[in-house]
């Protein structure tokens, strides 16, 4: 159902459709930028009533699922402004929901992992919003340059200069914990 409406009035249902299939990726951009499953949820939320609001005006230039991204951007934006302080550490480490899925790992390389993700966490805390967007977008939820483009209306050469900036900003950050980052994979 991605996609253009061609059809009369949209309606209600028509957006619950569209944002039912998103509802999770909203949720998961708006943990990765906020940092604490609190703050997710009220930006998931928010993103949610504003695109609801906003549904009759959506003509389908974009695919929807880049038009919610950049409302939920644009909240998750608002809210960083708004709090101004540095991310809650201690609701990241809380956070289970950071653990990847791993078949059989020993003892010794879950506790390596789980200090990996922490690090990589904090670094990218420590990352502008504007860089953080773009890791967010390109990284975790693995969108191509075009949307990233789309959803943050900006040129795709300044998309792809920011992650670059970006990446390298990230790169220095996780120098200090260089032996967990040393791994080709990383």
């Amino acid at each position: 159902m991605e996609g253009k409406l061609f059809f009369g009035k949209k309606s209600a249902k028509q957006f619950e459709a569209l944002a039912a299939e998103q509802e999770k990726r909203v949720y998961a951009l708006c943990l990765h930028m906020m940092g604490s499953r609190e703050d997710a949820l009220d930006c998931a939320q928010e993103t949610m009533l504003r695109a609801f609001k906003s549904f009759s005006g959506f003509r389908g230039d974009a695919s929807f699922s880049t038009w919610i991204a950049r409302i939920a951007m644009n909240v998750c934006t608002d809210a960083l402004r708004r709090r101004r302080d540095a991310v809650s550490l201690d609701a990241l480490r809380e956070d289970q929901n950071f653990d990847p899925p791993d078949p059989a790992p020993t003892a010794y390389a879950r506790l390596e992992e789980k200090e990996r993700m922490r690090l990589l966490r904090e670094a990218l805390s420590l990352l502008p919003a504007d860089m953080r967007q773009v890791i967010v977008l390109r990284d975790i939820q693995g969108m191509d340059y075009d949307e990233i483009a789309g959803v943050l209306e900006l040129p795709l050469g300044t998309v792809k200069s920011r992650l670059s900036r970006a990446r390298e900003k990230l790169a220095v950050i996780l120098k200090k914990s260089s032996e967990l980052f040393s791994s080709p994979s990383v």
